[in-house]
């Protein structure tokens, strides 16, 4: 997993070896289902000039639509009050990178019905109790002032 964050960048190879590419967000408020063409455009110029070699790549498809998000940039991963119920959401437009483990992580807190320890600060309460994360540069925008 790559991920260049002032170029708004992240590449990751599946495990079919496709590589599979995004990037910020669009700049306005949608709903489409479809790929936004100048921020298609911008992905494959960042993800070209760090990796020349992925101009030779054919496109096979692109994604568009509405992206969760949480307010400080960092997923909600919790129990709730209802047995059974646990949230895993709020990625903003990086949770593929991080699925092997908060994957391993979610499946501790959900086995044992307790919050595993490297997911315990992402929990929902958070936003009540001001305990926001500030992940120094891996949330949404922060380099900007």
């Amino acid at each position: 997993v790559v991920t260049f964050g002032a170029g708004h960048f992240y590449c990751s190879q599946s495990d079919k070896g496709e590589m599979v590419m995004g990037g910020d967000l669009d700049g306005y408020n949608s709903y489409a289902q479809r790929g936004n063409l100048p921020t298609l455009q911008h992905v494959l110029s960042e993800g070209v000039s760090m990796f020349p070699n992925l101009s030779r790549l054919k496109m096979l498809r692109t994604w568009g639509g509405i992206m969760d998000m949480s307010m400080d940039g960092s997923p909600i991963i919790d129990k709730t009050h209802i047995e059974g119920v646990y949230l895993n959401c709020g990625w903003c437009y990086g949770g593929f990178k991080a699925t092997p483990a908060s994957g391993w992580t979610f499946a501790h807190t959900i086995a044992q019905d307790q919050l595993h320890e490297l997911n315990s600060k992402f929990r929902l309460d958070r936003f009540h109790t001001g305990h926001l994360i500030d992940e120094k540069g891996t949330a949404t925008k922060t380099w900007i002032g």
